[in-house]
């Protein structure tokens, strides 16, 4: 219940916004419907886009914290495909798990220590990806307000290591939530027109999971623990020179009693084409 309070707050402050923008009056700026990247118009075609991430991961509830603290550079690729007026539909893909899996096998060379087990947190999309569908329920020149739904695969898991009674450090143990989920749920977007070179796009999101057909094969596993809930903030300016940049941010909403509180915060920098 605390996540969605979260993700209600922050669709809050964004319709906020969007109701201050409508009020505002249209000004001779650039609108969304005049807005380019490079030389083709956004709004009603579709984009891919490529992008540097420099993550953050977390899990604050770890008997060991540090340990599941993990930061490096990825790659994330998505797809965009926006159109303007009331009532126009709009596609958002998302995916990280390549670019996750090159930075794993990275660091698994630079280690030395191959495949091993250790304690650590994983969040991440799966191999599907992240896909929401919105449509337009308030627009005007220079802004746009969409509500939808999304369907999304999640990649989680975390393995803990304990100590004994004498100190002595335990087999490592992977406990719930973990495995290979799918979830669906509510979609908002809002994106704001700032300057002829310059557009405002945010998103949010929260799916409720409702399958998991892979369990990670080491864990204790629980079928009866509660499924997760998940949600994801996203903002991002578009340039007209292609180039974008922006924060993404995803968290574990975890719905039983095992400690795992684990978050994922995304700095990104792209090339949309």
């Amino acid at each position: 219940m605390d996540g969605l309070k979260i993700v209600t707050q922050k669709i809050g402050f964004i319709i906020s916004l969007s109701g201050l923008s409508f009020l505002s009056p249209i000004s001779s700026a650039q609108t969304l419907d005049d807005f380019n990247v490079g030389k083709n118009e956004y709004y009603g075609n579709g984009h891919w886009g490529l992008a540097l991430s420099f993550s953050s991961l977390s899990n604050s509830a770890a008997p060991n914290p540090s340990s599941h603290r993990v930061t490096g550079f990825t790659l994330k690729i998505d797809y965009k495909k926006y159109n303007l007026g009331k009532g126009g539909k709009r596609m958002f893909f998302q995916n990280k798990t390549i670019g996750d899996m090159i930075f794993i096998l990275g660091s698994e060379i630079t280690s030395g220590k191959g495949a091993e087990r250790a304690e650590n947190s994983a969040l991440s999309t799966g191999l599907i990806g992240w896909t929401s569908w919105g449509w337009n329920v308030l627009a005007n020149g220079k802004s746009s307000v969409a509500i939808g739904f999304n369907l999304n695969d999640y990649i989680l898991g975390s393995t803990y290591v304990y100590t004994d009674a004498q100190g002595q450090k335990l087999s490592p143990i992977t406990t719930e939530p973990q495995g290979y989920y799918w979830g669906g749920g509510p979609s908002l977007f809002f994106d704001y027109q700032i300057s002829e070179k310059l557009n405002l796009q945010s998103f949010a999101s929260y799916s409720f999971s409702f399958w998991r057909p892979v369990s990670l094969d080491y864990a204790t596993k629980d079928n009866s623990y509660e499924k997760p809930h998940f949600m994801e903030f996203n903002v991002e300016l578009q340039t007209k020179f292609q180039v974008y940049g922006g924060v993404d941010f995803t968290t574990l909403i975890n719905r039983g009693d095992l400690p795992n509180r684990t978050k994922r915060f995304d700095i990104i920098v792209g090339y949309r084409f």
